[in-house]
């Protein structure tokens, strides 16, 4: 195919496989805990670490990782400590993480081009780096699944009753908020900020509509993710525009598609 003939669109669609992968592999458990907001919020305050490594030339990805993990900290302490609620905390956080970036790349020469790039979206910002990253994130996942297997599935069931036949909650959800953290940082080149909450959140609700298991739910949210990202990404190249919101709107679009077919069948 001609889209494989160029070595930087070869890595940006698997690197694409590889960033739907890694979200729709989180996607279930933020679905079915309620953490919609979460994904938004950790993407806007990597935003600002982002900002900061391109702007004093320090390595952006792991200012950003330092940047997420540091708005997730903070959001625990408002949410545990000051007895707000998780999504206050983190629409009253979000604003603030984004104007910090906004400032920072404004001080970059090439300020159009960073913000545009980073809120939507650049597949030509993708290299090898990016991809291996991507794995790293993955295998981080899969661990992270493997070992708190049990743990997840009473904090998903009931988080007070898991915390009652003792289930460490807090740090379980702590960790929690650091692998989407790290996840965020390794999607944002492909999704864009403001688009990273789609790839977060229709492939659990997808899975969450059609699973009868809990391996199934990992299962279909990863399949549908992969497929709708490889449909999007052709799509963009086909017609010039930006991957990103082209696997967005593919996503939507056949989430609804699911969801009336289901309703047909009931």
């Amino acid at each position: 195919m001609e889209i494989f003939e160029f070595d930087f669109l070869r890595i940006a669609f698997l690197a694409t496989i590889l960033a739907s992968i890694s979200s729709a592999l989180i996607s279930p458990i933020v679905v079915y805990k309620r953490m919609e907001f979460i994904g938004d919020g950790t993407a806007h305050a990597a935003f600002a670490g982002l900002a900061f490594g391109l702007l004093f030339g320090i390595n952006y990805r792991l200012m950003a990782v330092l940047t997420a993990i540091v708005f997730s900290v903070i959001i625990s302490y408002f949410t545990n400590k000051s007895k707000i609620h998780e999504n206050s905390a983190i629409g009253m956080l979000l604003p603030v993480f984004m104007s910090v970036g906004v400032i920072l790349l404004s001080k970059s020469s090439t300020y159009v081009q960073d913000i545009t790039s980073y809120l939507f979206g650049d597949i030509l910002l993708v290299n090898i780096s990016d991809f291996y990253f991507l794995m790293f994130i993955i295998t981080l996942i899969v661990v992270f699944l493997a070992i708190y297997r049990e743990e997840i599935l009473y904090f998903l069931a009931d988080e007070k009753m898991a915390s009652f036949y003792g289930v460490k909650t807090s740090l379980l959800r702590a960790l929690l908020l650091g692998v989407i953290s790290v996840m965020v940082v390794g999607i944002v080149k492909i999704s864009g900020v403001i688009l990273l909450g789609a790839l977060l959140i229709i492939p659990g609700l997808v899975s969450k509509s059609f699973a009868k298991s809990y391996k199934s739910v990992f299962f279909i949210s990863v399949v549908y993710n992969v497929i709708v990202s490889i449909i999007g990404f052709y799509i963009a190249y086909i017609l010039d525009i930006s991957p990103g919101p082209s696997i967005v709107l593919t996503s939507f679009i056949v989430f609804v598609f699911l969801l009336f077919f289901k309703k047909s069948n009931i």
